[in-house]
């Protein structure tokens, strides 16, 4: 009886969709790693590490760690309930206030 050779499965169309990859920063007074952007490839992604890299001031980048994970490899360090959520993403929009008539 032959056997045959195992074949790797092709990756499902909603699994390929399923995995992005993310940039990911630890500043240097943080213990905390934080996903900051979410991009449909590594390169893009590591595209998106090389120019933070360079922010200085307010982004505190610069002495930050930065690093690129798949959403894959994310589930793996932080949980396998783990997905991409933008910062404030969460959040409800401010609401809008009414316009002031200083003519009264």
């Amino acid at each position: 009886m032959e056997k045959k050779a195992r074949t790797a499965k092709p990756v499902s169309k909603a699994r390929a969709k399923a995995e992005y990859f993310c940039l990911w920063v630890k500043r240097n007074y943080e213990d905390t790693w934080r996903a900051v952007s979410k991009h449909d490839t590594r390169e893009a992604a590591q595209e998106e590490l090389d120019k933070r890299r360079g922010y200085t001031g307010v982004f505190n980048y610069d002495n930050a760690e930065l690093r690129v994970l798949s959403r894959t490899e994310a589930r793996k360090e932080f949980g396998k309930e783990w997905d991409y959520k933008p910062i404030g993403g969460g959040r409800k929009p401010a609401p809008q206030r009414g316009e002031i008539d200083d003519e009264a």
